[in-house]
């Protein structure tokens, strides 16, 4: 996990950053990599990894992005690889040790799941790169938070759905938490601050709660709901308290990636 301070510090220069290369709502990757003589490859690498950050000989760098998984240079996916290696530039402690020869170049997966310090610090300069606070914000979304939400800011933004979902549970307008699963097994979740600190009915790498409207899906027939669900907080939570107002469960459902994600939150 990321302190807070490290936060406020690497949301810092990505926002700068997004702020002096962008049209409207969207930020200009390939205009911030050129503009520090990064050269850039969207080209074939199989399955071996998403993006690769290099440093040559002569000090130049190069980001290397892979078609293979998805990763072509108009695709949401493929926007979020290329700001992930801007993100092991920019950043100074990622950077420098390159160059110095002191860590070789590693490719990176899409991973939200990561246990490495320094794909998740890239990961996160990602988000606030390609989704500064100002920025996000701003965009109109309804008074009252649903999955459309999630989908029309990832639309605005030009950013992928589970990047997205991760920028609204840190700095988004309402409490909700998110659990991603695939093949009824929990793969990682996350909560806004504000969200009931209650104990979960669930483990990551573990089944999902049957109940849930996620858990119905992988285990019965003809149980796929992409509406808004009301649900018993007992179905995920052991909760401390009785909520004054209405649980809510909507999912969505990645077809090419075979992953569910679970919103939940309160009216």
């Amino acid at each position: 996990m990321i302190a807070d301070h490290r936060k406020a510090a690497l949301n810092k220069l990505a926002s700068h950053i997004a702020s002096e290369f962008h049209s409207q709502n969207v930020s200009l990757l390939e205009q911030i990599a050129e503009s520090e003589g990064i050269a850039y490859y969207f080209d074939h690498y199989e399955n071996s990894f998403d993006g690769m950050l290099v440093c040559d000989e002569n000090n130049h760098f190069h980001i290397h992005i892979n078609i293979d998984r998805g990763n072509t240079q108009t695709s949401k996916r493929g926007r979020f690889t290329f700001a992930h290696e801007l993100a092991h530039y920019f950043i100074e402690e990622h950077r420098i040790p390159l160059m110095k020869g002191d860590i070789p170049p590693h490719g990176s997966l899409h991973d939200f799941e990561h246990r490495d310090a320094t794909e998740e610090e890239a990961d996160y300069f990602a988000g606030c790169l390609l989704m500064p606070e100002n920025r996000f914000r701003n965009i109109p979304t309804g008074r009252k938070f649903s999955l459309e939400t999630i989908l029309k800011l990832s639309e605005t933004l030009n950013t992928s759905i589970l990047s997205t979902v991760l920028r609204f549970v840190e700095i988004g307008t309402h409490e909700i938490l998110v659990v991603v699963s695939e093949n009824n097994i929990v793969k990682w979740f996350a909560k806004s601050k504000d969200f009931p600190n209650w104990s979960f009915r669930f483990k990551v790498h573990q089944t999902l709660p049957a109940a849930t409207v996620a858990g119905e899906f992988f285990t019965k027939t003809d149980s796929k709901y992409t509406g808004i669900e009301d649900v018993e907080p007992e179905n995920w939570f052991f909760p401390a308290w009785v909520p004054k107002t209405q649980m809510h469960e909507q999912c969505y459902y990645s077809e090419s990636y075979g992953y569910v994600i679970s919103l939940i939150w309160f009216d």
